[in-house]
């Protein structure tokens, strides 16, 4: 279970969300939503560790400071530092989930390699397993990443716009994917801006809107006319 108490987060002398208190039910899949620059990214790179937060309580998983619980997320960030012209295949980078605290001599072992494959095949991918990624459609790089995200086995995992560029069956091939680690007691955060699709897929919701969390809960009782309003009205 994620907890986190009043957090700050943002940059120096710059706050973007303000003092959140939120916890996300166990092996739950919770849809991030909120206007552009309502604090979602912000959010999303304090809580993976890539902005230290200005302000907080605490931030937990399971009782355990999220400071010392890296090793055990994974994160699918919305644009990935990948250079898709490199000469690597889709198994490079599905395995760069299990090698990257490697020491520069040190070669991946084989439960390193059989991972890799089984990530590659939970996202139907492994198929593509030596295709260039410079062959890949937007929507075939999007299922490597998330078997990147995968390798390490992650106990929650957090996505920033896993939809975003991908064709139709790529985004019901993700969705199966993320619902089956639901059930098999992954807890997952994923931002998403289309709502009918958070409605239809998510078990609960965290909304954000200028600079403040507007409502934590159950997707049914979250996303309502009042609170969705309440998200895109000006700030007064």
């Amino acid at each position: 279970m994620l907890h986190v108490e009043n957090l700050t987060a943002g940059y120096p002398r710059t706050p973007v969300l303000h003092d959140a208190t939120f916890t996300l039910t166990p092996a739950t899949i919770t849809g991030l939503v909120g206007a552009n620059g309502s604090g979602k990214s912000t959010l999303v790179r304090t809580l993976v560790g890539l902005l230290p937060p200005l302000a907080c309580g605490s931030m937990t998983f399971d009782g355990v400071d999220l400071a010392h619980f890296r090793q055990r997320l994974g994160y699918m960030p919305q644009h990935a530092n990948i250079d898709w012209s490199y000469p690597a295949t889709a198994f490079d980078v599905a395995l760069m989930g299990r090698t990257a605290g490697l020491r520069w001599w040190q070669w991946p072992s084989r439960a390193d390699k059989d991972a890799a494959h089984a990530a590659l095949a939970r996202t139907g991918m492994q198929a593509h397993a030596q295709l260039p990624i410079s062959a890949l459609s937007g929507g075939q790089r999007q299922r490597v990443l998330l078997a990147r995200t995968l390798v390490s086995d992650p106990e929650f995992i957090i996505l920033d716009e896993p939809f975003a560029g991908v064709d139709a069956a790529s985004q019901r091939a993700i969705m199966d994917v993320l619902k089956e680690l639901r059930d098999n007691g992954v807890t997952i955060l994923l931002v998403h801006h289309n709502l009918a699709e958070v409605a239809d897929f998510c078990d609960e919701v965290l909304m954000v809107g200028h600079g403040r969390l507007v409502a934590a809960g159950p997707t049914e009782q979250v996303l309502t006319e009042s609170a969705i309003a309440d998200m895109f009205s000006l700030p007064s």
